[in-house]
């Protein structure tokens, strides 16, 4: 099925949402089905082509499954705080939520108050297919070792600022600090463009920090930033920890070499798992291996493939590159155009001339006493 099918099949029921009217119910049929009713069924349809693939890439409605987990994780931890259970979870409600729409989303939602009232409920919705991805063809591994974690610690940069109040929460057998839904010390969503002149760069990113930047041969443009991304979960978000790194689902990226989809038009699709979208990224090299054992070069291999993508609020990146809403729009698109040709990644900064401290978020305005009220 082509991309196009899948878009549709997807998100159909997206669509029939808002394409009903205010006082629709379950129980009003349609008078008699007929001309009228093929005529609606046509205006939505024509209404899907147009708006289907603003709602694929870029509306979020619901929480993610990992928003899903932390949210009821915080109603817990807040009545381990002393929180009655209705206040534990109004303010986990409050706190973790989907993303707020952006502008392209909220029109596609006014779009829907022209659509005829009166249309036929029959159509099935086709089963969502495996996409037809152009990948790279990538080197399968053995699994590898498993790798303990034990006694790692977050690294003090990412660690809650003095002063803040946090709970903790346990995810996969993991502690989270979090503060008002937050992970503590989130990057600013900050975004510095690109000149339009630099037509085909790779993309570096630096693990320890975090930074996302350009890598080309202009000494003008190389290394300036373009944006910060989160990488890895835990006691191992951006910590280069071989053990970290080694250790699948929770250490940050690896350093090496990376290339995108062999076709452009699907560098950027639906991630089933994550449910937005992504861009896979493929390791072709790892680099750096005199640093690891060879049990923990192994498990890196056996690792898997990564990607970039929006990170939501109160998710850590698993494993991957994850983005705030206006770098990962910012982003995606030089993946779509083509202008970003693949991902260099680095333990250490290699532009330190250049390079710019994180601009991480450091306060908070939640307090442990709102359990208490």
């Amino acid at each position: 099925m082509n991309s196009h099918r899948l878009r549709q099949s997807l998100f159909a029921s997206v669509a029939i949402l808002l394409l009903l009217p205010s006082d629709w119910s379950v129980a009003q049929q349609p008078e008699t089905p007929g001309a009228g009713s093929a005529t609606a069924a046509g205006d939505i349809a024509e209404f899907f082509s147009q708006v289907g693939d603003q709602i694929y890439e870029d509306c979020i409605f619901e929480l993610s499954q990992e928003q899903v987990e932390v949210q009821q994780a915080l109603i817990q931890a807040y009545i381990k705080q002393g929180a009655s259970s209705t206040l534990a979870s109004q303010l986990a409600v409050m706190q973790i939520h989907p993303p707020k729409l952006s502008d392209k989303c909220e029109q596609i939602r006014n779009q829907s108050k022209a659509a005829p009232p009166n249309w036929l409920t029959t159509t099935s919705i086709e089963k969502k297919p495996t996409p037809d991805m152009a990948l790279p063809k990538i080197v399968r591994h053995a699994p590898g070792p498993t790798i303990t974690l034990a006694g790692k610690q977050v690294l003090p940069e990412w660690d809650c600022a003095p002063g803040v109040d946090y709970v903790t929460i346990q995810h996969n057998g993991y502690d989270r600090k979090l503060t008002g839904g937050e992970i503590c010390n989130p990057f600013e969503d900050v975004v510095r463009s690109v000149p339009d002149s630099l037509k085909g760069f790779r993309l570096g990113y630096t693990i320890r920090t975090g930074r996302l930047f350009v890598i080309a041969d202009d000494s003008q443009l190389g290394g300036r930033t373009i944006a910060w991304a989160i990488s890895g979960r835990e006691a191992c978000r951006n910590n280069p920890d071989p053990d970290c790194l080694a250790t699948r689902a929770v250490g940050p990226l690896p350093p090496g070499e990376y290339v995108f989809a062999s076709d452009i038009d699907k560098r950027v699709s639906w991630g089933p798992k994550s449910k937005r979208m992504v861009a896979g990224i493929y390791l072709k090299r790892l680099w750096n291996k005199d640093r690891f054992s060879p049990a923990q070069t192994a498990a890196i291999l056996a690792r898997g493939n990564i990607a970039i993508h929006v990170r939501l609020k109160g998710e850590m990146s698993e494993a991957c590159l994850g983005l705030g809403p206006n770098g990962w729009a910012y982003v995606s698109s030089l993946i779509k155009e083509g202008r970003a040709t693949g991902v260099n990644v680095y333990i250490d900064e290699p532009y330190p001339q250049v390079a710019e401290r994180p601009p991480v978020v450091r306060a908070s305005s939640f307090s442990l006493s709102s359990l208490f009220r």
